[in-house]
This record gives C-alpha cells, sequence and structure tokens, in this order.
C-alpha cells in the first residue's frame, strides 16, 4: 500500500505540470517562434545535461542513505549527507563554468539564430545556476531514501509549475526575450534549493549536530558514483545530441518539429518515474538483505509499467497527426506527426527498461550499465549522423528507436543473468 501511495503522489508532483503544458507550449511557439522555441529547447536540455555532472553522487548517496537508515545506523547519516552535498556543490559549480566557457562555441555550431547574444546571455544564465541544480538533486535523493515522499512532492509540483508558467509569463508581460525567461527560471531552481534542503533537515532528524566531512565516505561514495558518472555523462549526451546534432545539420526551426514530439512522449518517464523512485530505495535495503522479494517486486513493477502505458503509447501512435493538429496546428503537424509515431514506439520499450536498470542500480551494480551505455555512444553517433544526413528528422528518429531497443535488451538480458545467478 504505501509503494502505492508514494507512486501516485510521486505521478502527481511530476504530471500534473504536464497539463498546464499542453497549454503553455503551443502559446510558447506561437510567441516565440520555431526558432526561439527550438533554441529555448536547447537550453532546457543543455542545463538538464550538465546539471548531471555530479560523478553519480546524487544516486549514490540515495542507495548509501536507504542502507544506513534500513540498518538503523543515524551516526553515519550526517558526515554522509553532508561529504556527498559539498562534492555536489562542487563539481556543480565545475559544471556551471563548462557551460559559460563552451556557450559561444556551441551558439556557433547552430544554424539560423536570430539572436546569438542574447542565446549566449541565456547560457551564462543558466549556468550560474547550475550548482544549485546540482545539489537539488543530492537534497532530492536523501529525501527519496528515507521515503519522504509527501514532501518531496509538496515542492516539485511548483517547481514543475514553474519551469512552463514562468516561460509564459515572461512572454505575457515583457516579450519574446530568450535571456529573461532563463532569469526566471534560474530564480526558480535557486529558490527550490533552499526549499528541498528545508525538508531534508525535517525529514532526517539524524542530520542534527552530525553534519561534517569525513573522508572515509569518500570512498564509497566515489566508488559507486565512479561507474554512475560515466552514466550520467554518457547516457544524457546520447539523450539530447540528436537535437544538437539536427540544430548543426539542419536548422533552428527543425529542431523545434523535432523536439516537440519528443517532448510530449518523454514526460511519459513519469510514469516509471514515479515508481522507480519509491522502487530505487527499496531494492536497496532488500538486496542489501538478500530478500528473494526484490523479484517478485521487479516483476509486479514491469508488468504495472505495461499495463498503464500500452494503451497511451498506442494512442499517440494511431492519433498522432489529429492529436498535434488539435494541439498546436496542421502545419506543425505535417512535420512532426511521423516523428511522434516512431518516438511512441520508443517511449514504451524504454519506460519498461527503467525497472531492470533501477534494480541494476540498487543492487550497487553501476559497472554493467556504465560500460553497455559506452558501447552504445559510438553505435549510436554513428547511426544518427548517417541518419540524419540521408532522412532529416525521420533518420535522426529512428536512430533513437534503434538506441531504446538494444538498451532495454540488454538490460533486461543483464537482470536475467543476475537473477538466474541468484536461484
Amino acid at each position: 500500500m504505501k509503494l502505492a501511495k508514494h507512486t501516485l503522489l510521486n505521478l502527481l508532483g511530476l504530471g500534473a505540470p504536464l497539463l498546464l503544458a499542453l497549454f503553455s507550449i503551443p502559446a510558447l511557439i506561437q510567441g516565440l517562434g520555431a526558432e526561439r522555441f527550438g533554441l529555448l529547447t536547447l537550453v532546457w536540455a543543455a542545463t538538464s545535461y550538465f546539471g548531471l555532472f555530479d560523478l553519480g553522487l546524487g544516486r549514490a548517496l540515495t542507495q548509501q542513505l536507504a542502507v544506513l537508515l534500513d540498518r538503523r545506523d543515524e551516526s553515519g547519516v550526517g558526515p554522509l549527507c553532508a561529504t556527498a552535498l559539498l562534492l555536489m556543490a562542487a563539481f556543480g559549480a565545475v559544471a556551471g563554468l563548462a557551460m559559460i566557457a563552451l556557450a559561444p562555441w556551441g551558439v556557433d555550431l547552430l544554424k539560423a539564430v536570430p539572436d546569438r547574444s542574447e542565446v549566449i546571455g541565456a547560457c551564462v544564465v543558466m549556468g550560474l545556476s547550475l550548482p544549485f541544480i546540482v545539489v537539488t538533486a543530492g537534497l532530492r535523493g536523501m529525501l527519496e531514501a528515507c521515503h519522504a515522499f509527501e514532501a518531496l512532492n509538496a515542492v516539485r509540483l511548483p517547481m514543475g509549475l514553474w519551469t512552463f508558467a514562468a516561460p509564459w509569463g515572461v512572454l505575457h508581460w515583457h516579450g519574446p526575450d530568450l535571456l529573461a525567461i532563463t532569469i526566471a527560471l534560474a530564480l526558480g531552481r535557486l529558490l527550490g534549493c533552499v526549499v528541498h534542503g528545508w525538508l531534508a533537515w525535517r525529514a532526517l532528524p539524524q542530520l542534527r549536530g552530525r553534519l561534517a566531512w569525513q573522508v572515509q565516505w569518500l570512498s564509497p561514495l566515489l566508488k559507486s558514483g565512479g561507474w554512475l558518472t560515466v552514466s550520467s555523462i554518457v547516457s544524457p549526451f546520447m539523450g539530447y545530441v540528436d537535437r544538437f546534432l539536427i540544430g548543426a545539420l539542419l536548422s533552428a526551426a527543425a529542431v523545434a518539429y523535432y523536439a516537440t514530439p519528443q517532448e510530449l512522449v518523454t514526460k511519459l518517464w513519469i510514469v516509471p518515474g514515479a515508481l522507480t523512485a519509491v522502487l530505487f530505495p527499496t531494492f536497496a535495503a532488500q538486496v542489501a538483505r538478500r530478500d528473494a522479494a526484490a523479484w517478485a517486486l521487479y516483476d509486479r513493477a514491469v508488468r504495472w509499467l505495461l499495463v498503464l502505458l500500452l494503451p497511451i503509447t498506442l494512442a499517440l501512435g494511431l492519433f498522432a497527426s489529429p492529436l498535434l493538429t488539435l494541439w498546436i496546428g496542421a502545419d506543425f503537424a505535417r512535420h512532426s506527426a511521423p516523428i511522434l509515431q516512431v518516438f511512441a514506439v520508443g517511449i514504451l520499450i524504454n519506460c519498461l527498461a527503467h525497472v531492470p536498470l533501477t534494480w541494476l542500480h540498487g543492487a550497487g551494480r553501476f559497472r554493467a550499465p556504465a560500460l553497455l551505455h559506452c558501447a552504445e555512444l559510438p553505435l549510436f553517433l554513428a547511426a544518427l549522423w548517417l541518419l540524419t544526413v540521408h532522412w532529416g528528422l525521420m533518420g535522426a528518429a529512428l536512430a533513437w528507436l534503434g538506441r531504446m531497443v538494444v538498451d532495454a535488451a540488454a538490460l533486461f538480458w543483464l537482470c536475467g543473468q543476475a537473477r538466474r545467478a541468484s536461484v
């Protein structure tokens, strides 16, 4: 019951902002134009990618903290959290500086940019906010480890709403200014970091009087986070590189035609995300105790996701054109509907793959998924380049679909091997 309750809370916190997105995205496309909206999606993508430069410490912190709490080892909670958050703040600052330094070069790679200085300014603002974004991920992981999902979603919901409300508000009151939009988004992330910190302090009384840097935690954190670092860099890179390649090979407007249906289908990640956020600390504790119930929970999770997502993805594929026409317009649908159909297939496969990935991470088996992502990277880049050059947006979408199939098949195989070994 608690698993279902926490999953529903996560769905509410992650899903409610999507209702606002349904209304705000068409207004943003119309108000900003296809070029500026495409650039806004690239700024979002770059911020999300650089925000994952935490050396895997966010997920490692959740796993280590879940095990400590399950063992009732209160003395280690404060030093573990303090050491991890300080490291994450430092890595976030480095990532922010890297984003700022690379902004001019990245913008110059794009075609048909309406205002170069505006886009660079937006990247600088988001770069300055990255330390707070990275630390927020660590604080969120602390709340997940102690199953404080009520508190977590109390702040996740307004932050999710702000992601779409802020650009719409700036567009309405100030005009199509990408720099002003990113300033509003950055201020929201800063406030969100502060609130997450306050909630974590309330949820974990074990922190009081025990916050201290301890070198002894560096080894387990960095050992767990080392392979996660590889995944944290390679996997998001594969998730966003297609947009930048389309911008470089085609145009910023083409990015909008591609990114909009991609953003639509990837919002379905809230379903496995809501579930696996609860499963991850549970798997970590169960595997540490060698509890066979972990595999029964694994099977139920895969079945739940399939039952929930198959009707949705089937509807997206069958009614892609009328849905996009109703949502945005007939001209936009003409470009994006075939792309949406490909994405609908890929997202179902990818959502199911969240379960084996979560089990592997919960069990502390970070190496195999990281090596898998490294093997996928050159193959995906080659396929993406060749297919985009020859078939444009559809080629890029097919390369994305191929990656989803290979990734899911490999993750399920790895969990199958681990399951047979545990019998």
